[in-house]
């Protein structure tokens, strides 16, 4: 079985133990791979190109997302059981560290998308309308403001751990600036 990777998600190659992929673009090609692994969302056009290939979107907003991507891999047969194992209890022991950096935060969020949601519920910080603004990155207007906290979600120097870890470590460090004074309303 021929498998391609888009490279956003090359990382995932390494945390299921897969030797033979190829980094491919299916997104704007067509790629001669029997199984594409590509973002959550993008399966009716990359289906539209590769009609023959077998996709699977990759979850990866939060630790359980991306956890339970490499058990659905597991479970399709695709990379190494050990590896993936291994993967995902380095997951769940870097979640854990950063969770309780999260458990001293008495605060109320009020995050804007199901995407900064998701994130912000893994940390089981309070949700509420009266809570603090927390808004990713990619509908800030790109004004200063102090009323909020603007979340870059998509890092794309890092790789997919250290994006979700960074998504994490922002918002618990921004909260914690946001209550000191110290926060500037800027992506960080």
């Amino acid at each position: 079985m021929k498998i391609g990777i888009t490279k956003m998600y090359e990382d995932i190659a390494n945390l299921i133990g897969l030797k033979d992929y190829e980094i491919v673009n299916p997104y704007k090609e067509k790629c001669n791979c029997d199984f594409l692994i590509i973002s959550k969302g993008y399966k009716e056009g990359v289906k539209k190109l590769n009609p023959n290939a077998e996709i699977f979107e990759v979850k990866s907003a939060t630790f359980k997302d991306l956890i339970e991507t490499l058990e659905e891999l597991k479970k399709l047969g695709i990379g190494n059981k050990e590896k993936i194992n291994n993967s995902i209890e380095f997951l769940k022991n870097k979640e854990k560290r950063i969770k309780k950096l999260a458990k001293n935060l008495n605060v109320k969020v009020n995050p804007k998308t199901d995407f900064v949601r998701k994130v912000v519920e893994d940390l089981n910080l309070e949700i509420s309308d009266d809570g603090i603004l927390i808004i990713p990155d990619y509908l800030f207007d790109g004004k200063e403001r102090d009323d909020a906290i603007i979340l870059k979600t998509h890092n794309y120097d890092l790789g997919l751990v250290e994006r979700i870890e960074d998504r994490y470590l922002q918002m618990v460090n921004n909260l914690r600036g946001f209550y000191e004074g110290s926060y500037k309303g800027k992506c960080k």
